[in-house]
């Protein structure tokens, strides 16, 4: 399987073939990079890497500067990287319970640490969404059908049937970015593409949106 050493990170090489008419590469957040190739086609993997180098560099570099929403014993919580303790509980369903800079866990009930806070980070995203994304649908004159959290690479999306759907970590994230990603996908309703006029509405709302998008690239998912 070919490989490729850049900035100091070891890059492995998942080659698949699909069917597709071009070349897509994703860089994934631990260095492995996924290479899907058409079917039948006669292509060099090594002369792709040597094209997409200035790429991968970018890709890498930005990976090893990005933000982890869990990170050991750490946890960004509305964009604030506050620290997470463990503590036994005898009334299991205290859950979570924030305290000045320290997210504390109770466990109890057999429950574990990362199901209890997956929990509590997974009802947090959801009230904090839907109560946005009421207040959008109202600024923008449109309707949607559900909103639902789920895990995914993306932090958000939406159907043209305007069903909702938000990655559960979201809360981790600043408020500002969190308000740009619910008014991006319900934006999604008027305008299902990435027209001009939908960059523009966009534009109206966050005269920053270049800015929101340049810092939303330093968080990953994941």
């Amino acid at each position: 399987m070919p490989g490729l050493e850049v900035n100091g990170k070891r890059i492995t090489c998942d080659v698949k073939r699909k069917n597709i008419r071009h070349i897509y590469l994703r860089l994934k957040p631990n260095f492995q990079l996924e290479i899907s190739l058409p079917h039948n086609a006669d292509i060099n993997v090594d002369g792709i890497l040597e094209r997409k180098r200035p790429w991968i560099e970018r890709k890498v570099k930005e990976i090893s500067e990005a933000k982890k929403i869990f990170n050991g014993d750490s946890i960004l919580y509305k964009g604030e990287c506050i620290r997470v303790k463990v503590c036994d509980a005898r009334n299991p369903r205290k859950g979570v319970r924030l305290y000045r800079k320290v997210m504390l866990i109770y466990e109890g009930s057999g429950s574990k640490r990362e199901t209890i806070l997956a929990d509590f980070i997974t009802k947090q995203t959801l009230e904090y969404i839907q109560r946005r994304a009421a207040e959008f649908a109202r600024e923008l004159g449109v309707t949607y059908d559900s909103i639902s959290t789920k895990e995914m690479r993306k932090w958000g999306y939406c159907t043209r049937g305007g069903k909702l759907f938000f990655n559960w970590r979201l809360i981790c994230l600043p408020q500002r970015l969190v308000d740009y990603i619910v008014f991006h996908e319900l934006l999604h309703l008027k305008h299902f593409n990435h027209s001009k006029q939908f960059k523009k509405d966009m534009a109206k709302h966050f005269i920053d949106r270049k800015e929101l998008e340049t810092m939303l690239r330093t968080y990953i998912t994941n």
